[in-house]
Parts: C-alpha cells; structure tokens; sequence
C-alpha cells in the first residue's frame, strides 16, 4: 500500500472513485470540494494505491493551522471527510493505511490529525473497520456532535411513529392555505435565510448565494430547494442536499417568525418526506442541533425534528496529536 499526494490530474479518477465507493457522498467529490475560492484551504488530500496501482481509498484533506501548528484535517468546508474506501477495503487495509497515514503526516511535520467520519446512515456497506482502526492507533473522538435522521421506509409503514402535534401543525398549515413546492426561486429564498439567521442567532450562512448557485449548477440534480409559501410570497424554505443514492440532506433550514404560526415548516417537511419516500431514499437527514462541537443543545430544535419521528446520529471527529 502507498500513499501520493493528490494533484488535478487525478481529479476525474478521483471522483469517479468516490462515485463508487461504499461510504462517500459528493462532499468528497472534487467537484465539491474545488467549488470553495482559491486560497481559502490549503488541500492536502491523499490517494492511497495497492500494489497494483489501483485506488483503494482517498483521504479528502486540508491544512488547518492551530496557532503555530498545522494540522492534517478532513476539509473545514464540508460537513464529514472521513475516508472513502471501495468495497474490497477490509480490517487488515485499514489497520495497513492509518499507520501509513500517521507516517505521512510525521513525515511532512504536522503536528495532528482531524478526521471527521461520515454518518453511517450514509454508508451503503459497513465500514467500522475505520473507527476500529482509528482508535487501535491511538486516536480519540475529540468531538461529537447529533443530527436527527428519519428512516423513510420505516415511517412510510409506520407513520404513527409521527408525533401527534407533528400531524396537528400538518392539518393547520393546510387548511390556512399553505403550499408546498420545489422552487427555483433561490434569491427570494437567501433573503429569508439572512434574515432569519439574524433575527435568531445573529449570524450569516456559511455559504454565499452565488455559492450556492455555482453548487446548484455543478449537481443540478442533487441540490434541491423546497419551499412553503402562502398567498404566493414564501414563507419557509429547506436547501437540501442530495449527498448520495440513501439520503437527503436538509442543508439550511428557515421561516419567516411573521408567518409561524401558520407551521409551514411542518407541512414543508411532510412534503418532503413522501417526496422522498416516492423517491426510494433511505433516509432524510434533518443535519445537527448541537453547537460548538457538540457542547450546547438546542432542546427545541430536537423536539420539532423528533415529532416526525427522527432520532439521533452521531458525528463524530477523531484525533491524533503528533
């Protein structure tokens, strides 16, 4: 097994790996991780080869600087790195690469490792050889965060699984005339999202709206935006992500505070998910409700994602120190 330095050669082969892989989502696909501006991350992603030549694993990475310390650290602009492995990837593999990566990362004077893994529900095969490995080599969880994901199968044969006041808000959205559809209307959209965000938290989106236009163009099928409206003005809205064939991400989430007590999130997320259940997805992924790593809980927020039925996902970042 080898370890090369990732180049933009290597950037069809790359994706098409990923494409294939047991575990990855287009966050790890170059075509996501290139659409960030130039000088932003410093990459240092890694390919991993047998001795056939043959990918078996790539390593999405960047370099994250702690003061004076670099870091080797899954990409700090996409929610989960983790490592992407084909289907033959097995125990003795892993317990092969971390070693190797751990001598990479000595070798070019890093002083730790982040790696953030990927949510299992997104997994088409398991893959806790990885966690296993990680851990063997002296890594611990250095932070846990918790999404809230709905399994849509389950719900679509058991829908009593949904809260009562979930299918209470559904009936009242309704019948005051809220409509749910896929929208193209994003500018209209991120002008409900700023404001929310600030009337909130006082904050502003990760991302920028031509961000989120270059990314709608490069996975025109995979980027969806849902939205609520009433009397034709839009009330509420989800960008969702469509990471892979098993799950739908909801990527930002916003309402406007004038219009809530009509529940259009509720009705926009009941649209959603038979939109999904329609569709053959696994799950959808409602995204964390945990804040500074994991260290605040936001209370309500699980308590809404809950009344549909959702429960806890792990995410999870292991650390080395070098």
């Amino acid at each position: 097994m080898k370890l090369e330095v990732y180049k933009d050669k290597f950037y069809s082969q790359w994706n098409d790996f990923v494409k294939h892989s047991r575990n990855g989502t287009f966050m790890q696909e170059r075509t996501f991780l290139n659409y960030h501006p130039p000088g932003r991350f410093t990459d240092c992603s890694l390919m991993v080869y047998d001795s056939r030549d043959k990918i078996m694993a790539v390593i999405p990475a960047a370099l994250k600087k702690e003061g004076e310390k670099t870091i080797f650290s899954s990409y700090p602009g996409a929610s989960h790195g983790g490592i992407i492995v084909d289907k033959n990837f097995g125990t003795n593999e892993a317990l092969t690469l971390i070693p190797l990566l751990i001598e990479h990362c000595r070798a070019h004077s890093f002083k730790g490792i982040e790696i953030k893994q990927i949510p299992r529900i997104y997994y088409s095969w398991p893959s806790d050889e990885l966690d296993f490995a990680l851990r063997y080599n002296g890594f611990f969880i250095s932070s846990t965060e918790l999404a809230t994901a709905l399994p849509l199968k389950e719900i679509s044969i058991k829908p009593e699984y949904m809260h009562e006041s979930a299918r209470r808000n559904i009936r009242k959205a309704e019948k005051q005339g809220v409509t749910v559809e896929e929208s193209s209307k994003f500018s209209d959209y991120w002008k409900l999202l700023v404001t929310n965000l600030k009337q909130k938290h006082n904050t502003h989106p990760t991302h920028t709206l031509q961000e989120i236009f270059d990314l709608a163009q490069k996975y025109p099928q995979s980027i969806k935006l849902f939205a609520a409206f009433y009397k034709g003005e839009m009330i509420a809205g989800v960008l969702t992500f469509i990471l892979n064939s098993r799950v739908i991400n909801c990527f930002y989430i916003c309402h406007n505070y004038d219009y809530q007590h009509l529940r259009p999130l509720n009705l926009l997320f009941y649209r959603l998910i038979n939109w999904g259940i329609e569709k053959s997805y696994q799950y959808l992924d409602w995204g964390i409700s945990t804040e500074d790593k994991g260290k605040y809980v936001n209370q309500g927020l699980f308590r809404f994602k809950e009344s549909f039925g959702g429960r806890g996902v792990l995410r999870e970042t292991y650390r080395l120190n070098l």
